[in-house]
């Protein structure tokens, strides 16, 4: 990937963008070797982007600089110095384009960036979504206060106007003066909350606050490597914990006829729900939103297979010990961190053993992938 940025010292956030994509590969492949020693991993061929690694992004997030004369996006720093960038070439086409006209709107209603040196100033940062295989694409303001909040509202009923592939505009209110990107009140400004992303016959809704992988190629390969899991080893019932908005849920059900989602954010869970009528589902498919420690402990019911997409601080040892007394025959692990991925395989490998491991390059020329990995009950 050919990166000014780079190649001028000005942003690294790429790591490893020095180095050519096969031998990023390897680095990735090498340390999660590392990691299982002593292990089979039973390894198959990473799952990367190769050349189109450019426009692979469907996510932007920028921070905001300057004032009412002259707007900037960007990113701080480690030491909090602000850096201006506008033109990412892993931004899916169609986000960096509409940064000037964003620009040119917040000036014209007079919609200030928040400056940290100075504690003033309303807006903090914008998230720009775009939809898979749509061009459909969600807006999200992070203001410091609602002072703001009415012209927004205008500028965001021009945007949709003029511009009808924005579909949802939002305000993330988050006024405290520390590195958090995004507060817990999110208000919507458009007639609708969601985007739609689409994956072969899979439809799946997002909101403003939901998780979703940022590179979508990538991640419909990793859903549907766990589908074929679920298939393969004919599994009758499936549960899905932290199911976000049922992106493993909707591929598992494809052959299974009893699938369940947990998850704690309540907006991830309807857009789970919403996404029923989307899909042709022949089966059972519900979602419950509650949190995944204690859903496991009231837990009354036997799933065949069980899969786990955790945040990076991976599983507590409360949730492994339940999911070990479920002795489901297959649990498939899905990690965006291989480290702590290792740490709870060794809490279940005298129950469990590898017979399939793979990297899927969701953040290629960075030192962080997803792992997929699944595990056989050894008495299965």
């Amino acid at each position: 990937m050919d990166c000014h940025w780079f190649k001028t010292n000005h942003c690294h956030s790429c790591e490893l963008l020095d180095r050519s994509y096969a031998e990023t590969i390897l680095l990735k492949e090498k340390k999660l070797s590392e990691l299982f020693a002593g292990h089979h991993l039973f390894l198959k061929e990473s799952v990367g982007l190769n050349d189109k690694v450019e426009n692979s992004r469907n996510k932007a997030k920028l921070a905001m600089f300057g004032d009412s004369s002259d707007i900037q996006f960007g990113f701080y720093d480690s030491q909090l110095n602000f850096k201006k960038l506008e033109e990412c070439p892993l931004h899916m086409e169609g986000l960096n384009n509409l940064l000037p006209v964003l620009k040119t709107k917040l000036m014209e209603y007079k919609i200030i960036p928040y400056s940290l040196t100075e504690k003033k100033g309303e807006l903090k940062y914008v998230i720009l979504s775009k939809s898979q295989s749509h061009h459909d694409l969600l807006v999200r303001f992070v203001l410091r206060s609602k002072e703001s909040l009415d012209r927004l509202k205008k500028m965001a009923a021009d945007l949709v106007t003029e511009f009808p592939f924005i579909k949802v505009v939002t305000a993330n209110l988050q006024p405290e003066h520390k590195a958090v990107m995004e507060g817990d009140e999110e208000i919507v400004l458009t007639s609708e909350d969601k985007i739609l992303h689409q994956f072969d016959d899979v439809f799946l809704t997002l909101g403003p606050r939901s998780f979703f992988q940022v590179t979508p190629e990538i991640a419909g390969k990793l859903y549907a490597s766990a589908g074929r899991a679920v298939e393969e080893y004919k599994v009758k019932s499936f549960l899905d914990l932290f199911c976000g908005v049922g992106a493993f849920s909707y591929f598992a059900a494809k052959s299974c006829p009893d699938v369940l989602g947990v998850e704690l954010s309540k907006e991830a869970i309807v857009c789970a729900q919403s996404s029923q009528k989307l899909n042709k589902v022949s089966g059972k498919i519900a979602f419950e939103a509650l949190d995944v420690e204690a859903f496991l402990k009231n837990l009354d019911k036997n799933f065949e297979a069980i899969l786990v997409n955790p945040p990076r601080r991976g599983l507590n040892k409360s949730i492994i010990k339940d999911i070990l007394v479920q002795k489901p025959k297959l649990i498939i692990y899905s990690s965006c961190n291989a480290e702590t991925l290792s740490r709870d395989f060794s809490d279940m490998n005298h129950e469990y053993k590898i017979v399939s491991t793979q990297i899927f390059d969701m953040f290629p020329y960075t030192e962080h992938f997803e792992t997929l990995m699944i595990m056989l009950r050894t008495d299965a």
